[in-house]
Parts: structure tokens; C-alpha cells; sequence
């Protein structure tokens, strides 16, 4: 796979399997926790919808499934997403000006408790049994059942992806 092509189209489904947030990700980003959106508790809940795509082709679907489910803030549908989409910042470049200030402003700063072995130990036996953990096995999401919203049928993941893209990309 190419560095270039390493993105992802994930979403969080509810107990009836219809979505409640689209993302776009890289590395653990589907399974890593979120500001405003809860994470599901049950992993098998969390599908990739389409991967190996560049950073262009993730925004793209993203912002495709977001317009096709639509958002609640603004009462055009399901998905608690507060965007369209395609608005990332993966790759964002700082300035050195900016840099700066966040040194300055976290220089001195210490943590609200002392690194100790004692903690590096404990630390590690809580890792080894996260299932967030890098390296834990996912589930096996090919089999998951996702139900469609507006035609209301029932299609495996790969065969979800197939029938957005049997879809005209429309704009109104």
C-alpha cells in the first residue's frame, strides 16, 4: 500500500445499524477517542467504509456520505457530524511564529503527577489489555449488515460502498 493511499471512510453506527457520525481517518483514528462524538463501546458498532484511499478520495466520500445521510444540527438528517466534511487537518503546517508560542507557553510545565517504574508498569499492564490498543484485532466488519436509510435495505459492507457509488452524486 502507498503512503499516499493510507486513509479511510469510517462510521459509528446505532443499535439499528443505520450511522450517527461518517469520518475520515488514518492509522487508529476510527477506534481513538473523540472531542464531541462518543466512540462506540462496541467495537463491532465501528465500520470502515471504504480504505486505501488518498487524503483527496477520503474527503470526497466523506463529504458524499454526509450530504446522502445529513445532519442534525442542521435538520437535514441523521448524523450528529457538525461539518460536511472534507475539512480535516491532517498534514496542517505551523508557522515558526506559532511554534514559538507554544513552547513558550508550555515550558515549565509539569505533569500532575511524577512518572514513576511504578507507573510506566501500570501503564503498560493497562495497554496490554485496551482493546484501542495498537495491534488489537478488529472485528471482522466484511460480514457487518448496514441498513440504508433511503431505500431501506440491508447490504455487507462491501456491497454498501457498491451501492453509494451506484448512486448520481447529485447537488440541489
Amino acid at each position: 500500500m502507498n503512503i499516499y493511499q493510507s486513509f479511510y471512510v469510517y462510521a459509528y453506527l446505532r443499535q439499528d445499524n443505520t450511522p450517527y457520525y461518517i469520518g475520515k481517518g488514518k492509522g487508529n483514528r476510527a477506534y481513538a477517542r473523540h472531542r464531541h462524538i462518543p466512540t462506540p463501546k462496541n467495537k463491532s458498532k465501528i465500520i470502515i467504509v471504504e480504505k486505501n484511499l488518498t487524503e483527496l478520495g477520503s474527503f470526497a466520500i466523506e463529504r458524499r456520505l454526509i450530504k446522502w445521510y445529513g445532519r442534525k444540527d442542521n435538520n437535514t438528517g441523521i448524523l450528529q457530524n457538525r461539518t460536511d466534511g472534507g475539512d480535516g487537518l491532517s498534514g496542517r503546517k505551523c508557522s515558526d511564529e506559532l511554534k514559538k508560542y507554544y513552547s513558550d507557553l508550555y515550558k515549565g510545565r509539569k505533569f500532575p503527577y511524577e512518572r514513576t517504574q511504578t507507573h510506566n508498569i501500570n501503564h503498560s499492564k493497562f495497554m496490554k489489555g485496551n482493546q484501542n490498543a495498537k495491534g488489537s484485532k478488529r472485528p471482522d466488519i466484511n460480514r457487518k449488515i448496514v441498513s440504508c436509510l433511503h431505500c431501506r435495505n440491508q447490504y455487507s459492507l462491501g456491497q454498501l460502498s457498491n451501492h453509494f457509488k451506484s448512486f448520481a452524486y447529485k447537488t440541489e
